[in-house]
Formats: C-alpha cells, sequence, structure tokens
C-alpha cells in the first residue's frame, strides 16, 4: 500500500475543512482527489505516481490539520448528497469564479459516490459552504470586463454554440493554440494562463456530471463554459510577446515535468482533467491537443 492510496478520503475531509479558510482552499485537498483518480484511471509510470506523491506531501505539510484522518466518524446518510447537488445547481446557473465550483465540487462528489461512508454531515456541511463561496467573485476579472456577471451568450462571437461534452472538449482543446503567462498590469493580476486552465478543469467537470445522470446540470454548465470560452480572449495585444511557443515536452507524462514539486494545486489537477477530457476527441487530434496542454505544464510551478 501506497500514500496514494490514502488521498481519496484525506482529500474530500480536507476539502470540507478547509472551507472556512474560503474556496481556493479546497485546491489543495481536490489536488489529492486528482491524484487519486490519475493513479485509479491509467496505468501510470512509477515516475509519476512518485511526482504525485511527492507534491500532495508538501500539501499536507503545508496545512496539516486539514489532512488529519476522521478520529470520530459520524454516521454516514446518502440523502445528504442531494445538498452538494444543490451547491453545483447554484453555481450553473451563470459563471461565477471560471467553473470553480463545479471543478472542486465535481471532484468531491465522485469521490463521495465512490464511498457513501463519508457522506457524513460535517464532511457535506464543509462541501456545501465551499461551493457556497465559489458563486462569489470580484466581477473584474477578466480584462476589459467591468463585471463579467453581465456577459451572456448574446455577446459571444466567433465561437459557435456547442451542446455535447465532445465538442466542448473539442472547443476547448482549440483554445490552447495562445498560451500567455499570468501577468499583473496596472496593480491588478490577470490569470491569462490560469483562465484557460479553469477551461479545462471546468469542462472536465460537466463531462463527468453529464456521465453521473445530471445532464441538465451539465447543459446549463455547458452554456456557461461556452461564455467562460469569450472571456478567456480578452487580453491586451501586447501580451501576446510572451506566449508560450512551443513546450519544454509533449507528453503529460513527461519526466520533466514529475521529477518537480509543485506550490500550485493545479499542478496536479490539470493533468487529471486534461487526461480525461481528450478521451473527448477523435484519437487522430489527441496528439496535438496534449502537446498544447503542455504549454501550460512548461510554465506551472
Amino acid at each position: 500500500m501506497r500514500m496514494l492510496d490514502d488521498y481519496l478520503e484525506l482529500g474530500v475531509v480536507a476539502m470540507a475543512r478547509a472551507a472556512e479558510d474560503g474556496w481556493f482552499s479546497g485546491h489543495y485537498g481536490a489536488a489529492l482527489l486528482a491524484g487519486y483518480f490519475m493513479s485509479r484511471d491509467y496505468e501510470l509510470p512509477e515516475h509519476v505516481k512518485e511526482g504525485i506523491e511527492r507534491t500532495c506531501e508538501s500539501f499536507r505539510l503545508l496545512k496539516p490539520a486539514w489532512f488529519v484522518p476522521l478520529e470520530k466518524e459520524e454516521k454516514a446518510d446518502p440523502t445528504l448528497l442531494e445538498a452538494v447537488i444543490a451547491g453545483l445547481g447554484e453555481n450553473v446557473k451563470r459563471l461565477r469564479t471560471s467553473g470553480h465550483g463545479l471543478a472542486l465540487g465535481v471532484l468531491a462528489l465522485r469521490a463521495l459516490r465512490e464511498r457513501p461512508d463519508l457522506i457524513q454531515p460535517r464532511i457535506v456541511t464543509g462541501l456545501v459552504t465551499l461551493l457556497k463561496a465559489t458563486t462569489e467573485d470580484r466581477p473584474n476579472r477578466y480584462w476589459g470586463i467591468p463585471d463579467y456577471g453581465m456577459v451572456t451568450e448574446d455577446d459571444i462571437s466567433g465561437i459557435p454554440s456547442y451542446q455535447t461534452p465532445a465538442a466542448m472538449a473539442k472547443h476547448t482543446f482549440a483554445e490552447l493554440q495562445t498560451v500567455i503567462p499570468n501577468r499583473v498590469i496596472d496593480g491588478q493580476r490577470y490569470f491569462f494562463e490560469g483562465e484557460v486552465t479553469h477551461s479545462i478543469t471546468h469542462a472536465d467537470a460537466l463531462v463527468h456530471l453529464d456521465r453521473f445522470g445530471y445532464a441538465d446540470l451539465a447543459q446549463a454548465g455547458i452554456r456557461n463554459h461556452r461564455v467562460q470560452m469569450h472571456l478567456n480572449r480578452q487580453r491586451p495585444d501586447f501580451v501576446l510577446d510572451d506566449e508560450v511557443k512551443e513546450p519544454a515536452f509533449t507528453s503529460i507524462f513527461s519526466p520533466l515535468y514529475w521529477e518537480k514539486t509543485y506550490r500550485d494545486p493545479h499542478a496536479l489537477k490539470l493533468p487529471y482533467a486534461a487526461l480525461a477530457l481528450l478521451q473527448q476527441l477523435p484519437e487522430e487530434e489527441r496528439a496535438e491537443a496534449e502537446k498544447n496542454v503542455c504549454k501550460i505544464l512548461t510554465i506551472t510551478e
């Protein structure tokens, strides 16, 4: 047995505990869940498993109280899962926090579906608190948009409408032709690369929601995802000078990537989401899409 085997329970418990510190804190438990499911879903090379564990253990050292195993378990109540679904429902009413409510919440949902013994009141309460927090965001998150909550599908041009997970995946990977590092402009930080990353984690969550049987939520989320794609294109021309033209490697499993210990939880969340989303593409399109994902991984810290 290796450390990875404990990450499902530790990840969902940490997400619930971290909710009191704000929704971003949920990333660290979610990273453990991403690592766990990657190891479960794929035949990972040993260096990838070691890389996942090294980064996850660094997160556990960063916030050890979040990752303490449950001491006194409460009685599980499967009906409480509906509160998590309701929290996801609030997050598909319109785009908020780059789809983080879905990216974080669906990882937790996947864990609870596999481990119904963890559907305990304290865990669910924490997850619901986290999901509520992801519905609140600063309005000027995107370059040149005073309040992105006011942007609707009617404002979109140049991005065809799409309704299926496969079409969403295709458009998501198409946007990776241009990857620009995050940047501070006039005192404001813009997540040019981060928002592209979020379009992948958001899309992957919607694919899983659809697969779990929540088609209505998935369809509403896909409409929001198209708005997100439009917002991600908003940037000043001068940042194109920093564009990542070529990645340092072309495989998500590259040893060059997994030899490092990362500070950013997306270092695990992005490979997890991208690997799953790649399965939505025709096989002949996957290599190019994966290469473009590696543009982001090349500048991940």
